[in-house]
């Protein structure tokens, strides 16, 4: 795809999706006082200028809306400060084993504790990267990425295959905060959002389990606090429960109380659910997971398709690449 007309691709995209009555562009206010409880569908392409000035020279505010979560899982009143990375920080990025889990998580912490600052206005103390919920970590590295590199000296480029049987064209797409689509809460379960919970909340009396059902979207604390548990469990040569593993992280909200004793108490209970209980609990989470996969979106240079495919596919770029530029290094200086 030529750069030059990626504009006019966004713009035809969007002729898309209005016509599909997809992906709405709703107004976006570039700073609010507050997190609204407004349940409209966010636009993919956003405007540029969405980082607003912040009172610490350095650092922008990004509107929750814009993230993948639209904020609706954190609690009233946060709000969310970014800076560009460093060069310290990118050394440290550099030094990052792809093939090895551990270590990226740990740079990508690293990064998300250096340049982030997410704490309730007004109010002393503040969160870490273990609070963001986990879908929206990869927007907030882009978003790091692109104040890192404003003058986009560093492209991420995603090879994506049409879809269309009668084109296959393999397209070249500039992957941005703007075209990433990290998590779309599913339209079918909004109606169970609870704006005071900051979940979902389905009553009693409106399921047959006649018991109330309450699931939140996992942070990062939450997913690290239930993989170092199974660690342990594996490691101490217990039996590991995988269905366990996979749906309870959806049911707590907070991860600061999920304590070994907490854990031991959530195993005994799970252990006694119904049958139904648990396929109710499971359908709910894997529509949520369907919805929690970081795609990028565009349109096919060749037939005009509308695009959407997962990042990092063979070719396109990897982790490491958002901070380490990805050209050759001829490239890199000019020569």
């Amino acid at each position: 795809m030529d750069n030059n007309d990626e504009a006019g691709d966004l713009e035809q995209l969007d002729a898309i999706d209005k016509e599909h009555g997809v992906n709405t562009p709703m107004a976006v206010e570039v700073e609010k006082e507050s997190i609204t409880n407004s349940l409209g569908k966010a636009s993919n392409y956003l405007p540029e200028d969405v980082l607003s000035e912040a009172a610490d020279n350095g650092w922008k505010s990004l509107t929750l809306e814009l993230l993948p979560s639209q904020g609706m899982f954190y609690p009233s009143g946060v709000e969310l400060l970014l800076k560009s990375a460093k060069t310290d920080e990118i050394k440290h990025w550099s030094t990052m084993d792809e093939l090895d889990p551990l270590d990226v998580k740990e740079k990508i912490n690293f990064i998300l504790s250096k340049c982030t600052n997410f704490k309730i206005k007004n109010q002393a103390g503040r969160f870490n990267f273990n609070d963001y919920c986990d879908v929206d970590k990869y927007h907030i590295l882009f978003r790091i990425h692109e104040l890192t590199f404003p003058n986009k000296e560093n492209k991420l480029m995603a090879n994506l295959r049409c879809k269309s049987k009668s084109c296959g064209h393999v397209n070249r797409i500039h992957v941005t905060s703007q075209n990433l689509i990290g998590y779309r809460t599913p339209d079918h379960l909004m109606q169970w959002y609870d704006s005071e919970r900051r979940g979902f909340f389905i009553p009693a009396d409106m399921n047959k389990l006649n018991e109330d059902l309450k699931f939140f979207i996992p942070t990062t604390g939450m997913v690290n606090k239930f993989k170092e548990y199974k660690k342990k469990e594996k490691a101490n040569g217990n039996t590991i429960d995988e269905a366990f593993y996979e749906v309870v992280p959806y049911l707590i909200t907070d991860w600061r109380n999920v304590t070994p004793a907490v854990m031991r108490d959530l195993k005994i209970s799970f252990k006694g659910w119904s049958k139904d209980k648990y396929i109710a609990v499971y359908k709910f989470v894997n529509e949520i997971k369907k919805s929690s996969l970081n795609k990028a979106i565009g349109v096919c240079e060749k037939c005009k398709t509308r695009l959407e495919d997962h990042i990092f596919l063979g070719g396109s770029f990897t982790t490491k690449d958002i901070f380490i530029v990805s050209a050759g290094f001829n490239e890199f200086i000019g020569a």
